[in-house]
């Protein structure tokens, strides 16, 4: 299965194997486990790595669903139950949080520090699917919202000691970390790469290559999703007029705004506050 955005499974029983575009080694996830692949990337599970995949959303409609979204698929061998879902994200485009994410989050339900929470929470979204009574899939929504904060900051927690790449470990690293924290603190100044090096006494050429190589994306661009990301809060909040919004995240000009926000996020300023989002 593939969506433009992130996916997740619950394992409520059995054991299954997960294979990801682009993450070299299969997982292999049991009971209770809980994985989100944050970019939606297509991705496959199967009983084993032999067997051969259909297209999950062709199967769903093949096959007669119950009430409460229940539907069953295979042969005689041992039965593996999963819950799965999407999650759609306000400004995932821009979205900073969702950057910095590695393609999969996994959960084991035998880790210590998930034990209790990953248990109880499955139990419940696991329990309200199965009743399906009012407001079940509020409830449910709500749950799976926590989930995800729960998995991410398990990921954080995991890492931010040990990452030698990424953005845990760009933040350590003591002048790329305090160049990150200029970008979020201030990101409407007229930035450059040379201004963000000489603020870390560093040489143009030194600090973009080692800005890129931990965040993983060039300085300025990573300034531009900053800036696009507080912009598209603020179409989203209020009525500000565009020249307004502009001016606020560091562009002199309306233009040059709204050509960067449509790069970005796919609309022009104007389309995205109509549509909504």
């Amino acid at each position: 299965m593939a969506r433009d955005c992130a996916v997740f499974h619950i394992v409520a029983c059995g054991t299954c194997w997960l294979q990801v575009k682009g993450v070299e080694e299969p997982m292999e996830l049991a009971e209770g486990d809980f994985i989100v692949v944050t970019h939606g990337t297509p991705h496959k599970v199967r009983d084993q790595l032999s067997s051969p995949t259909v297209n999950f959303f062709a199967l769903s409609k093949s096959h007669m669903v119950a009430r409460n979204g229940t539907f069953r698929f295979g042969g005689n061998g041992p039965l593996t139950r999963l819950v799965c879902g999407g999650m759609q994200f306000e400004n995932g485009g821009t979205s900073p949080l969702l950057a910095i994410l590695p393609p999969v989050l996994h959960v084991k339900r035998t880790d210590d520090q998930a034990r209790n929470w990953l248990g109880l929470t499955t139990q419940h979204i696991l329990s309200e699917l199965d009743r399906g009574s009012a407001g079940a899939a509020e409830v449910v929504t709500r749950l799976a919202d926590i989930l995800f904060i729960q998995a991410v900051r398990a990921y954080f927690e995991e890492n931010a000691d040990t990452a030698i790449t990424g953005w845990l470990a760009a933040v350590r690293d003591p002048q790329i970390g305090r160049a990150l924290a200029l970008l979020h603190r201030y990101p409407h100044r007229p930035w450059t790469v040379d201004a963000l090096a000489r603020s870390q006494a560093m040489s143009r050429s030194a600090f973009a290559a080692r800005f890129t190589e931990l965040v993983g994306e060039p300085p300025m661009r990573y300034c531009t999703r900053l800036r696009m990301h507080a912009a598209a809060k603020r179409l989203r909040s209020d009525r500000e007029k565009l020249r307004v919004i502009a001016a606020a995240v560091g562009y002199e000009s309306v233009t040059s705004f709204a050509t960067s926000f449509k790069r970005f996020n796919g609309m022009t300023p104007g389309e995205y506050r109509n549509s909504g989002r």
